[in-house]
């Protein structure tokens, strides 16, 4: 077992996270453990040779050990201390493998065998609570297996007290992420997501690190919305990776989610975007035709996040967002992808009560390559999102919909099959199958509205008093302007 990195903007993975400061919105970056993908809510933390972190401050101290080495975690209310995973075996040793005990925790005791030394066998689970409840403050260290030199601690403490992070289940029997078994009593608890194994992958989170105290930036109020832009975290790669399977997840207070790296521009290059809990490709399962498919991404790139929410309910409620991003084998990405942005017209003044058309947008298509995906972004005013793919004289719809708090996502691949459009009887749809982009094709794009408002929308982020026409996508050797 190991808890989840509640952290503000939270970059999880093998190298840093970023803390945002509620007054100033700045960002202090501390590492995170490469074993462990521990958390605290340190203010300090420095790097050990043989692969051990140590963090200081805050509620608590922890010490991950480097290869074999023992863990311990002191908090304010309570205590946790467990042997590192393999601490009585041999690293890389064939066949032969090493114990950790859990350590006790105020109000509570956990205990459990550590893993096993890389070339023995796993025999332990993790550390299971037996006792009662920690009351204490202070957060717990991770558990785990012992993979090699550098291997990760012993067994988990138990469930943190106030003002600690929660504690959570850790990945599913396949390396995946399992849930996390939040209860903050507020919405969209079940949405939460674990961190990719460090090797494969990384996770951007951005939420409060006490659930008991989330703080005004994190917890909105009824009727309550907040855009804001949130910069700074870089990747944890330090060489270039590769990446197509995405996870998103949302508190239902969530409106969009814009995740960019840099590219020279304003506005960046999208690495990740989403209106909804979802992943992509839908499932994981990646189509034939995109087996070399990826989306490249520099070591340590800085990332920078989009976070847009609004609370339509009667009672406070959180936002907050994790996306994980999974790694490709470099030497099997053949086919780099393209992500697309296209704003169309962002000077239009929509009277009130008023019905009319954004649009038509277009842009034109440069090489000859495919569509992978796309949606239409857009606000609370829009009732028709159409996208159509021209060539020559020949029109083809690959996008309609008409719910904006739903916004549908369509893929074009062998594998996924979408309905065709039928906008006299409401159902949504687009192209089906694989979606070919030739250079000179356009693409051209409209959002009918109807303003029942009694003020002008304007291009904002603003839920139901602005608008929005934007297509989001990703393509393979073809870019659209």
């Amino acid at each position: 077992m190991k808890p989840e990195c509640t952290g503000s903007l939270c970059v999880n993975g093998a190298a840093s996270r970023a803390r945002w400061a509620r007054a100033t919105w700045r960002f202090s970056l501390v590492a995170l453990n490469v074993a462990a993908l521990g958390c605290s809510s340190s203010d300090s933390t420095t790097e050990t040779a043989a692969g051990g972190r140590t963090s200081s401050g805050g509620n608590g101290n922890a010490t991950a050990g480097g290869t074999g080495g023992a863990s311990t975690g002191t908090g304010a209310g309570g205590s946790s201390t467990g042997t590192g995973a393999g601490g009585s075996g041999t690293t890389g040793g064939s066949g032969t493998s090493g114990t950790g005990t859990g350590g006790a925790t105020t109000g509570g005791t956990t205990t459990g065998t550590g893993g096993a030394t890389t070339g023995g066998t796993t025999t332990g689970t993790g550390g299971a609570t037996t006792g009662g409840t920690t009351t204490g403050t202070g957060g717990a260290t991770t558990g785990g297996t012992t993979t090699g030199t550098g291997g990760s601690s012993g067994g988990m403490g138990g469930a943190a007290g106030t003002g600690g992070g929660p504690s959570v289940d850790a990945g599913g029997p396949d390396g995946g992420p399992a849930g996390c078994n939040l209860n903050t009593g507020y919405l969209g608890d079940d949405q939460c997501l674990l961190p990719p194994p460090p090797d494969k992958g990384f996770q951007v989170h951005i939420g409060p690190t006490d659930y008991k105290n989330p703080g005004s930036e994190y917890l909105l109020q009824p009727g309550q919305e907040i855009t804001n832009d949130i910069a700074g975290a870089p990747s944890p790669n330090t060489t270039q990776q590769y990446f197509f399977y995405r996870q998103y997840r949302m508190r239902p207070t969530a409106h969009h989610v814009i995740i960019s790296a840099p590219n020279g521009t304003d506005v960046g290059r999208r690495i990740g975007t989403a209106n909804k809990s979802e992943d992509y490709p839908a499932g994981g399962v990646i189509a034939p035709e995109d087996k070399n498919v990826g989306i490249p991404i520099q070591p340590n790139t800085p990332i920078s996040v989009s976070f847009h929410a609004i609370n339509t309910t009667t009672k406070p409620q959180l936002r907050e967002m994790w996306a994980n991003f999974w790694y490709r084998d470099p030497k099997e990405v053949t086919q780099p992808a393209t992500e697309w942005f296209e704003t169309g017209n962002v000077t239009f003044a929509i009277p009130p009560r008023t019905k009319t058309q954004i649009g038509p947008s277009t842009c034109t298509v440069q090489g000859n390559g495919r569509l992978l995906w796309t949606y239409g972004h857009r606000h609370a005013s829009n009732t028709r999102f159409l996208i159509t793919r021209i060539r020559g004289t020949q029109r083809d719809v690959i996008y309609d919909a008409y719910h904006w708090e739903e916004p549908l996502l369509l893929e074009f691949s062998s594998t996924v099959t979408n309905r065709a459009a039928d906008f006299a009887n409401g159902v949504e749809g687009g192209w089906n199958g694989i979606l070919d982009l030739m250079t000179g094709d356009k693409i051209e794009w409209t959002c009918d509205i109807n303003n029942t408002t009694d003020g002008t929308l304007r291009f904002t982020n603003n839920t139901y008093t602005g608008e929005m026409c934007i297509i989001d996508a990703e393509a393979v050797n073809s870019t659209c302007q």
